[in-house]
């Protein structure tokens, strides 16, 4: 009879931990209540971002799967689905992340997570009127997430990433190493930074007060050309508040492999207008291939002239 009602305890034990609960709470952000908490299923974001096989787009669909990961609404409310045998982990900007057993949250009456603020430094100016600039295509190595710069009175809605890339070919500022470790600040970020998508870029990068910080926003893909040298592929976007008659028009060129972009069936014409415009780029199908762009030295010139030009770098 004993070992009957044992087997029966472990049969039950094991059907419920097996099962899916929902699990609905509140977590806080004991900084900026309005900024949302991130919960994740296991940490599950979090060791595939630290994975050997890292794959962007792989890291992309994790991040929007409810199975595994939630945000808390205006209220703060979360909810999720997770056995008794899982983790839930809470996580938002400025703020220690806590990792809770399901089974010991179920046991409470309410559940309500409180994070705490990470110890805050001071924000202390750069007051470099004269920073160098270094511009170069460069070989992605490492792009990792840099934690946040958690001041006291200085709130940051942009993103941290430690970069260390390979440099290719200088363009301007002559760095005088191989390689350049560098830091920069994008604004939002799931996963990686928008620069680190291609393998190879053209970076602008400020020496400030010892410092190297990627100027934000600024960096163009490049690819080889069959005659050797290196070029982007035409952006209408970029470039559609500049001045046509001060600058290089676009030419044809040849890549050496041809640059496809793919897009998603019955996409709007004006997008496709603007993101890939005729005759810049050819429409076939649900894909665009790339006939005009600049080389990297062109594109410097335009950069020079207009962009580099707004932040103080060339008069």
């Amino acid at each position: 009879m004993k070992k009957l009602i044992l087997v029966y305890f472990l049969l039950t034990t094991s059907i419920i931990f097996g099962q899916k609960i929902t699990i609905k709470g509140t977590a806080i952000n004991s900084k900026i209540n309005r900024i949302p908490v991130f919960v994740t299923l296991n940490d599950t974001i979090n060791k595939y971002d630290n994975s050997r096989d890292f794959n962007q787009d792989k890291y992309e669909s994790l991040f929007l799967d409810k199975n595994y990961n939630t945000w808390t609404n205006k209220k703060n409310k979360f909810k999720i689905r997770a056995k008794l045998t899982d983790s839930l982990t809470f996580s938002s900007p400025s703020q220690i992340s806590e990792s809770y057993l399901v089974s010991d949250l179920i046991s409470k009456d309410k559940i309500i997570i409180q994070l705490k603020t990470e110890p805050c430094k001071e924000y202390i100016a750069c007051e470099d009127n004269e920073p160098k600039l270094y511009v170069f295509i460069g070989k992605k190595l490492t792009v990792n997430y840099g934690g946040s710069d958690n001041y006291c009175d200085v709130i940051s809605m942009s993103t941290k990433y430690n970069a260390h890339y390979k440099i290719i070919e200088n363009l301007y500022g002559g760095y005088q190493n191989d390689t350049m470790k560098f830091v920069a600040y994008e604004h939002g970020g799931n996963g990686d930074a928008s620069f680190a998508e291609n393998e190879y870029v053209i970076l602008y990068v400020a020496e400030y007060c010892g410092k190297l910080i990627k100027l934000r926003y600024l960096d163009n893909e490049v690819y080889k050309a069959k005659n050797g040298k290196w070029a982007t592929p035409f952006k209408k976007l970029n470039y559609r508040k500049l001045d046509s008659v001060k600058i290089k028009q676009p030419e044809i060129i040849e890549f050496e492999k041809d640059l496809i972009f793919k897009f998603g069936r019955g996409a709007d014409s004006i997008w496709l207008e603007r993101k890939y415009p005729k005759p810049y780029y050819q429409i076939k199908g649900v894909k665009a291939k790339a006939i005009y762009g600049y080389y990297a030295n062109d594109i410097l010139e335009i950069m020079k002239k207009t962009i580099l030009k707004s932040k103080g770098f060339f008069e």
